[in-house]
């Protein structure tokens, strides 16, 4: 078989080495300063932490999470690390995706120099720098900037290992601890592991003599079993209920087994150059160019299409055996393969522009530069918050009068436990509602949880909140009693991937008994919503966002 390049030489200092330096540069800049301001955690975040927070290094390891939360043990372990060394803020608890952000910024670049031109490779880096998915992601407490990072880690191990001249004794053996340690950082990776494993093993065979057979498989074992034993040791902690649960929530990301699986995967495909890069519509190009360069890597350089494409293979299969889903943020661990793909495709352009004049080549790579540049134009610059409790509960304690009473809606429970105390807002100082949506009647209890504050101001807290229930809390409380002040926060996050648009805290006074005597929470005339699906109503309070309801 024909060995993997080793792209340009590492002492070499050329322009295109200076731009993708740079385009280094700017990712570390954009992760640090989104780090450096410590944004509200989002309700995922502080599910993990409350886990981290509450539970010993062995019950992270051995015992099923709490919240229906899933996290490979040594992300947990690394958390917990900088909980007692560093505390408990928001600094502290994203490091380790900071880190490990950090770490596949820097593992694309080799990456990418053993697979594109080195004129391409500082646009496949700035695509991955300024990436929103990334950036953002860099500072959440959940392990999709580590499923990134190892997966690279994953595919540059591979492609040394590929390479005409045989890596030394220590590497093999680097890689193999690698294959044995990182599976239980980063569940995902497994994709990478198995698929890139399996690709060495098949193109170890056909080598010419079979050199390096023995110390391929040898490597590629000891993978086998660091995924195996991550996998047993996932399963022994993950709930049935939680299995379950996850299977709802991510359905739209297991992959059907029928005639529409092309158009699903590439609307998925579409989905991260849009939602995840930010690249302009319609992002079905940019799924076109993807395939253009999968065939011309695998025409002009086998063994790397192999290696890139194998994980895609094993994941897609995963997804339609229903085991992994392929969606949104849970793919994010394969984009980075898929930003090599369409520079491959690109490659060919500014190549035979450049093999023409040197100023067509330009003139071509600025085309290239184009749908990068616009993905920071279109989207948001960091600090990126989703939900932003500490502004909004900082704004109540300037103007909450102590009589006041506040009652938070139940998707604001997360926020309240971990950011209420530092805004004077503990239990009984407020009432947390409970999640009924998955009971008859479940509108009219909702009204009854605010009743109890007739003759009384009240605050109402809406937080991830469904929009037919803040509708029914809205109408009742303005009908009984007079709307007040509001205190409305904004998220700031891309347009197109933000789900929860505001959090706000409003007024209201119930002290009007005659107002207040026009309704009842059995009376007041509902506005009929749509009728929800039945796995919806099932499932609808069982989570993180309802964190009063996990008693199932």
């Amino acid at each position: 078989m024909k060995h993997v390049d080793r792209g340009l030489a590492p002492g070499s200092r050329t322009l295109w080495w200076w731009l993708a330096l740079m385009a280094v540069l700017v990712g570390i800049a954009l992760r640090v300063w989104q780090w450096s301001l410590g944004t509200t955690m989002f309700m995922d975040e502080l599910a993990i932490v409350h886990n981290v927070v509450t539970r010993s290094v062995g019950q992270l390891v051995r015992a099923p999470l709490a919240e229906a939360q899933v996290a490979p043990p040594l992300f947990l372990l690394a958390e917990k690390a900088c909980l007692v060394l560093f505390g408990k803020s928001e600094l502290s608890l994203r490091l380790p995706p900071l880190l490990a952000s950090l770490a596949a910024l820097l593992l694309l670049w080799p990456v990418a120099r053993r697979v594109l031109d080195e004129r391409l490779v500082p646009l496949a880096l700035l695509t991955f720098a300024v990436g929103v998915t990334f950036v953002h992601y860099s500072n959440q407490v959940k392990q999709y900037a580590s499923d990134a990072a190892v997966g690279l880690l994953v595919v540059y191990l591979a492609l040394r290992l590929r390479e005409r001249q045989l890596p030394s004794t220590r590497f093999w053996v680097l890689a193999a601890l690698a294959g044995l340690v990182l599976p239980f950082y980063s569940q995902a990776s497994l994709m990478y592991f198995a698929g890139c494993g399996a690709a060495l093993v098949l193109l170890a065979s056909f080598d010419a003599g079979r050199p390096r057979l023995r110390v391929t498989m040898t490597v590629v074992g000891a993978w086998a079993v660091g995924c195996v034993l991550s996998l047993a040791l996932a399963q022994h902690t993950l709930r049935p209920i939680d299995q379950a649960f996850m299977q709802y929530f991510w359905r739209e990301g297991m992959l059907p087994l029928s005639a529409r699986l092309p158009i699903d995967f590439t609307q998925d495909i579409a989905e991260r150059w849009a939602n995840g890069l930010g690249w302009p519509h319609p992002t079905s190009i940019w799924v076109g160019f993807t395939l253009l360069g999968v065939g011309l890597l695998w025409w002009q350089r086998r063994e790397v299409a192999l290696l890139l494409t194998a994980p895609w293979v094993l994941s897609t299969l995963a997804a339609l055996l229903h085991q992994f889903p392929l969606r949104q943020r849970l793919m994010d661990f394969l984009v980075p393969t898929l930003i090599l793909f369409v520079f491959a495709a690109f490659q060919a352009l500014v190549r035979w522009a450049w093999q023409r004049h040197a100023g067509l080549g330009a003139v071509a790579l600025g085309l290239c530069l184009l749908p990068v540049l616009y993905s920071t134009t279109r989207h948001n610059l960091p600090p990126f918050c989703v939900e932003d409790a500490k502004t909004l509960y900082a704004k109540l304690a300037q103007v909450r009068r102590p009589s006041d009473a506040v009652y938070a809606y139940y998707g604001a429970g997360q926020y309240l436990r971990w950011y209420g105390p530092a805004y004077g807002l503990r239990p009984p100082s407020y009432k947390l509602g409970h999640c009924y949506r998955h009971l008859p009647g479940a509108e009219r209890n909702y009204l009854k949880e605010v009743d109890t504050f007739r003759g009384r101001r009240v605050w109402l807290v809406m937080m991830h909140f469904d929009p037919y229930e803040e509708q029914d809390l809205r109408a009742y409380l303005s009908s009984i009693g007079r709307p007040g002040p509001r205190l409305t926060v904004l998220a700031r996050m891309p347009d197109e991937s933000v789900g929860y648009k505001v959090s706000y805290a409003q007024l209201y006074d119930l002290t009007d008994a005659k107002r207040a005597a026009r309704f009842s929470a059995a009376t007041f005339p509902l506005v009929p919503t749509p009728k929800r699906p039945a796995d919806e109503i099932c499932w609808s309070c069982y989570g993180p966002q309802a964190i009063a309801n996990n008693h199932y």
